[in-house]
């Protein structure tokens, strides 16, 4: 009783006050039902009290009646009409049901698919066990009961089946695999790899999916129009940890071969990462907090003088600085690039990365910097003064046509510049455009004119491919591409997440260009 009283004073206290009323008629309710014949004689009185009702005496009786919903409501907590009755998993899978049967088929043609496929999944359970019995028979040299004369080790003795399920593009399919007594982990497998579980072209459907630009969120929606079951965003996610470890080989395999030019350029993505704050979410569970940041992919793209190319390095880092060219040089050099059969490392101008390569690389590399990047700066810095507008449109439209007038002729005269591969020519129309621009675009022809002589680097080496070499367009491919699909996904969950899209994204422009 003594711990009655102090709870009920407590509740009184909190009562007093509004911000916690909430929460104290909570506390009440459970106090009620956790009373003994004493407390709940007690407990009306107190509530009449507090009401500013008159007090009961102790013999009487007085039902309280208390509606959860409108506290629950003010408590900000889940409402009783709501799914929490339910797992998180039986609500994704109504809402994909909800969605297959607004925007798919006629349910009668649904049907007529669930026994095509069912039947499909009988004839893969079928071909697959026999397959895996005759591969155990070929392993062993003899078939099941079959009598071989003289006494068998117990790795030639079959010691039944174990299950397994496998993934296809027509759902999950129980087979029973035959095992041996003994040696299973030794002996090989062909017909299916150990711990196999994604079978024929499922995986690699999933995973070119997630390469033309599906989040996990949309490959599991899209898994569960194969399997008919909503599957976790953990089991989802082990779809894209194929391509990651792919993704990793990748990145230790030594370099075979040192190309005589390498184009390198950095890439920024949108990225969640923790923050180290942990918080409780509405079911309870302890999760960390995580906030979207920038991050830049460096990589690195090799060119052949035959006309390959092929990325040969690529990484995930917080900004584009100095330092993190020097790693991603160092590890190329570490993987097996010969600095002295390296001639250009084209690149932008970025502030920093001349001295990154300096530091890496002998002063027989040149460094040419990439035209686009040139001409996009020239572009930048246009500051569009004395423009000739149009008497006959509008001030705003006037100002409008003029600016694409001014940025059109200017570029197209800078373009121009680079015609032909003769260093004397091309400087000759340096000075023609200074002299027909500077008064215009001052602030523009500056810094076109600034390291000028470094993009004509790339015509100073014997290269026969030097149309491919003069800007880091190659390089800008990939990039293009990965972008399309960073905007449709709008962040990566994780820094791996962004990785192992870039590499599947290589490799897709790889095949799709016939790239080395």
């Amino acid at each position: 009783m003594a711990a009655l009283g102090l709870s009920l004073w407590l509740l009184q206290h909190l009562l007093s006050r509004s911000e916690a009323a909430g929460g104290a008629w909570l506390g009440l309710f459970c106090t009620w039902h956790a009373a003994g014949d004493a407390g709940r004689q007690a407990l009306p009185g107190l509530v009449d009290a507090m009401a500013g009702g008159p007090v009961a005496q102790p013999d009487s009786y007085v039902e309280v009646t208390l509606d959860l919903e409108p506290i629950l409501a003010e408590l900000d907590d889940f409402s009783p009409t709501s799914e929490v009755s339910i797992t998180a998993r039986e609500a994704l899978t109504a809402r994909f049901d909800r969605i297959r049967a607004e925007c798919f088929q006629h349910p009668v043609g649904q049907a007529w698919m669930k026994q095509i496929d069912a039947e499909v999944r009988r004839v893969i359970k079928r071909v697959v066990e026999e397959a895996l019995v005759q591969e155990l028979n070929a392993h062993l040299g003899f078939e099941r009961s079959e009598r071989t004369g003289a006494a068998k080790p117990a790795q030639q003795h079959r010691s039944g089946t174990w299950g397994r399920s496998l993934r296809t593009l027509w759902g999950t399919v129980e087979v029973r695999v035959p095992k041996l007594r003994q040696g299973n982990q030794a002996r090989p497998w062909q017909v299916l790899v150990r711990y196999e579980r994604n079978f024929g072209p499922w995986l690699d459907l999933q995973l070119h999916l997630y390469r033309l630009g599906l989040s996990q969120y949309d490959l599991q929606e899209i898994l569960h129009l194969g399997f008919g079951q909503a599957l976790s965003p953990k089991a989802v996610q082990h779809v894209t940890d194929v391509a990651q470890r792919e993704m990793e080989a990748f990145r230790q395999a030594p370099l075979d071969d040192t190309p005589a030019v390498m184009l390198v350029d950095g890439l920024n993505g949108k990225v969640l990462l923790p923050t180290g704050v942990y918080r409780i979410n509405r079911r309870g569970h302890r999760r960390e907090g995580k906030r979207r940041e920038t991050r830049v992919i460096l990589a690195a793209l090799g060119v052949w003088p035959d006309g390959r190319c092929r990325v040969l390095a690529f990484d995930l880092f917080d900004q584009e600085t100095k330092v993190n060219w020097k790693q991603v040089f160092r590890h190329l050099v570490t993987q097996g690039l010969d600095p002295s059969r390296l001639q250009l490392l084209v690149s932008d101008g970025r502030p920093g990365l001349h001295t990154a390569i300096r530091a890496v690389f002998p002063k027989t590399v040149k460094h040419p910097r990439c035209i686009f990047h040139k001409l996009k700066n020239l572009a930048d810095n246009l500051t569009y003064q004395h423009l000739v507008l149009n008497p006959d449109l509008p001030d705003r439209e006037a100002r409008k046509q003029a600016k694409a007038a001014r940025a059109r002729a200017i570029l197209r005269d800078a373009a121009h510049i680079y015609a032909g591969s003769d260093t004397v020519a091309i400087q000759q129309r340096l000075v023609d455009f200074q002299r027909k621009w500077a008064s215009v675009e001052p602030q523009a022809v500056r810094c076109f004119v600034k390291d000028f002589d470094l993009t004509l680097n790339s015509l100073r080496v014997p290269f026969p491919h030097k149309r491919l070499i003069r800007t880091t367009n190659l390089l800008e491919r990939f990039f293009r591409e990965f972008r399309s699909r960073a905007d449709e996904m709008g962040c990566f969950g994780s820094p791996a997440q962004a990785e192992t899209l870039f590499y599947l994204i290589l490799q897709r422009e790889k095949a799709k260009h016939a790239v080395a």
